[in-house]
């Protein structure tokens, strides 16, 4: 679960993008018949004019997590969404990821849903260079 003084911190930093309007209470409450649910984060992305919910572990991806996110943007496709939104957008961020589990996880889904992986401290400065210069000659290959 994410915590909210990180929370905050990340919703100050978006909205000063001018870009996303944030909610962040504690967590996000949904009720489903008669269970609840807690969603991470919710935010509008004023732009795009549609829902972002993120959902933060703190552990490597499961399978089930992407069952647990695709609920949420069901519901709020069903239920949150005006009729002027684009379809919400779910991310799911984890500490390591298996590409192939989250490609046969995410294979036949509808909903827009994306897994990437966060870092819990920089990487030394050596490895931060190394990584630059691996993404610029991506960026370089794929403009050719």
């Amino acid at each position: 679960m994410f915590h909210q003084p990180n929370c905050l911190d990340f919703v100050n930093f978006t909205q000063h993008t001018h870009s996303f309007l944030g909610h962040c209470p504690k967590y996000y409450k949904l009720l489903i018949e008669d269970e609840y649910f807690f969603i991470d984060l919710v935010f509008y992305h004023r732009i795009l004019h549609c829902h972002i919910l993120v959902e933060i572990k703190t552990d490597k991806f499961r399978h089930e997590y992407i069952g647990q996110l695709n609920t949420y943007l069901e519901h709020y496709k069903r239920h949150e969404m005006r009729e002027s939104d684009n379809l919400p957008v779910g991310i799911l961020l984890v500490t390591s990821k298996n590409n192939t589990l989250v490609e046969y996880a995410t294979g036949t889904l509808d909903n827009q849903l994306f897994v990437s992986q966060y870092l819990l401290e920089l990487p030394q400065k050596a490895e931060l260079e190394r990584i630059i210069e691996q993404e610029k000659r991506n960026i370089s290959d794929c403009i050719k």
